[in-house]
């Protein structure tokens, strides 16, 4: 599960989302974003990897607008997804 954070950014589009496994029980995450970044005071912060029960696997913090660049992706390696889920 992904989820866009936007506290301050209104709504976040999730436009696409991957996942490949880099080793057994350990994935990198692909997703592609897009926001009406406007500048520092508005733009999409990041986005989290979840599990069904809420538990956050790993963050992808984004430091700056992308005003000129939508829809954009940005990558998320190293995450263990836990046996289950």
């Amino acid at each position: 599960m992904l989820a866009p954070l936007s506290v301050f950014a209104g709504e976040v589009v999730v436009v696409d989302a991957s996942a490949s496994a880099t080793a057994t029980g350990i994935y990198r995450f692909d997703v592609t974003l897009k926001h009406a970044d406007s500048g520092w005071d508005h733009y999409a912060d990041g986005w989290e990897v979840m599990t069904p029960n809420g538990e956050i696997l790993g963050r992808r913090t984004l430091y700056h607008p992308h005003i000129n660049e939508q829809p954009f992706t940005r990558s998320l390696s190293g995450i263990a997804i836990p046996a289950g889920v």
